[in-house]
């Protein structure tokens, strides 16, 4: 297995990975008609989206996504058509859509993450909140800011509490639910109590 690409958000000047949603209305490709294609084993579901918060407001700005299975060329979004991706984004095929600058209307919360700690290498599934030393939450309604929290030394202590230990399944954990979590973006896999 491979370890996956995060959607990302642009907050403070920095980017930031999203390891943990709990909400409803981030993006998805699906529900404006573009079907991607895969982009390889780092992002199995066939896109990544770039995220930015401006003026209290979340905005997607830019999504990559793998080329339809079908060759068809994706229709719009936002106005803006896709174009071939070049080296814009971690992947050099597929089709990116840049500067959308479209709205979002999230309303839950976020863990947004940057400085990654080389603790061990999680060999599948998305990086979780406590494997990282800046650690953000941050709570939308319908778009907007209502709340922002520092979480880094919460995840800090439970980066000290697991070690390597967290990369692995729990004792006697089935390989099957564990694989599950990798790949889940839940508060509960990304910071663990």
């Amino acid at each position: 297995m491979t370890g996956q690409i995060p959607d990302e958000v642009r907050y403070r000047g920095e980017r930031y990975a999203i390891t943990a949603v709990e909400g409803m209305g981030l993006f998805d490709p699906a529900d404006h008609g573009v079907t991607p294609g895969p982009l390889g084993t780092g992002c199995w579901r066939g896109f990544q989206c770039r995220y930015r918060i401006r003026q209290g407001r979340l905005l997607l700005y830019d999504v990559h996504i793998g080329r339809p299975e079908d060759g068809d060329t994706p229709r719009p979004l936002f106005g803006v058509r896709a174009v071939h991706a070049g080296r814009y984004f971690l992947f050099s095929d597929g089709l990116v859509y840049r500067f959308l600058k479209a709205p979002v209307p999230f309303s839950g919360r976020l863990l947004l993450c940057a400085g990654y700690m080389h603790v061990g290498y999680l060999h599948m599934g998305f990086n979780p909140a406590w494997l990282y030393s800046r650690v953000h939450e941050i709570s939308f309604e319908a778009g907007r800011v209502t709340s922002r929290h520092d979480r880094s030394a919460a995840l800090a202590a439970a980066r000290d509490r697991l070690g390597q230990d967290g990369l692995r399944p729990a004792p006697g954990e089935p390989g099957r639910d564990w694989i599950d979590r990798t790949f889940s973006l839940s508060f509960d896999y990304s910071w663990p109590s």
